[in-house]
């Protein structure tokens, strides 16, 4: 009998499905991708669930909705990625998506934004104190956004535009001085503020422009402008400062670097209503992550003191 014959058997046997490695490797991960999926669904379901005994089925529907949200697809996404390299003994990738989570975790949480955006803004100012009128209220740019037809609308800092027109039509400024400039609008944000307070009543004859591509910019044309202003610009007062809460200590430090001194007027705050907890909060979101961003924008601000 040849020699070849008896062997062929045996390698046809070793050959086996179910014998063969990487065939069982195969099944083992796509069994540890299973799990992932299964553990990561598990969580999602368990968060709708928990809003939905917490709080309400509305609640829990836009837990829900949150989820599915490309910031919180993403979330889950690292934590079974995580799951799934230490299930595959990959753990340098799994501590990477470990860390990729904890950081989408605290950087899109919304208790962590508003803990940080609060450090930042200062007490709301009791105008009741002003016992005149002010000689103007100084606008800071940036809470207008210009649509696609070149007509200003309110952005997200619209709360300027709002609070400077109650300032004016109460009686509280003799004028306003928008800020702000722009190589890349069609309307340089102080050109936009004017049209926005022209279209609520403030007189065109009370309303001042002053350039700045940034917040430092503007401070240094404000102090040109106060060095000299305009025949028909007030003379006594003080000057209020209207900027966004969480950004007028940077504003107000920029502008003691010019010698201007002004009474600081912050307006739409951002850190929440204290609401009864719900689960919904854990889920990172991008509106979160946007705001936690700001407050890391002014922290670096100051570092490099701009």
């Amino acid at each position: 009998m040849n020699h070849s014959d008896v062997n062929e058997p045996n390698r046809d046997s070793a050959q086996t499905p179910s014998e063969d490695p990487s065939s069982q490797d195969r099944i083992w991960t796509v069994r540890n991708v299973l799990w992932g999926i299964v553990c990561g669904a598990a969580l999602d379901l368990f968060l709708v669930i928990w809003t939905w005994i917490q709080n309400d089925k509305g609640m829990a529907d836009r837990c829900a909705t949150e989820l599915v949200m490309p910031i919180g697809m993403l979330w889950t996404f690292t934590l079974v990625a995580s799951l799934l390299c230490f299930r595959q003994h990959a753990r340098r990738f799994g501590v990477v998506f470990a860390i990729l989570f904890v950081f989408i975790s605290i950087t899109g949480n919304g208790s962590v934004a508003d803990a940080s955006i609060s450090e930042l803004e200062p007490p709301r100012t009791d105008l009741s104190t002003l016992s005149e009128p002010l000689r103007c209220v100084v606008m800071l740019g940036g809470g207008i956004g210009i649509a696609y037809d070149e007509v200003p609308e309110l952005g997200s800092a619209g709360q300027r535009i709002m609070f400077t027109a109650q300032l004016w039509h109460a009686g509280r400024t003799q004028a306003v001085i928008c800020t702000g400039g722009s190589s890349l609008s069609p309307i340089p944000p102080a050109e936009a503020g004017r049209m926005m307070l022209e279209s609520v009543g403030v007189p065109s004859d009370k309303i001042f422009e002053s350039p700045g591509d940034n917040t430092s910019q503007e401070m240094t044309n404000l102090a040109a402008f106060f060095a000299s202003p305009p025949e028909n610009f007030p003379r006594d007062g003080k000057v209020g400062l209207v900027t966004s809460a969480y950004h007028m200590k940077r504003a107000m430090r920029l502008a003691a670097d010019h010698d201007l001194t002004f009474v600081p007027l912050p307006c739409g705050y951002e850190t929440h209503f204290d609401y009864d907890f719900s689960p919904r909060e854990l889920i990172p979101s991008a509106s979160a992550m946007d705001r936690f961003g700001r407050t890391l924008k002014e922290r670096l601000a100051r570092l490099v003191n701009r």
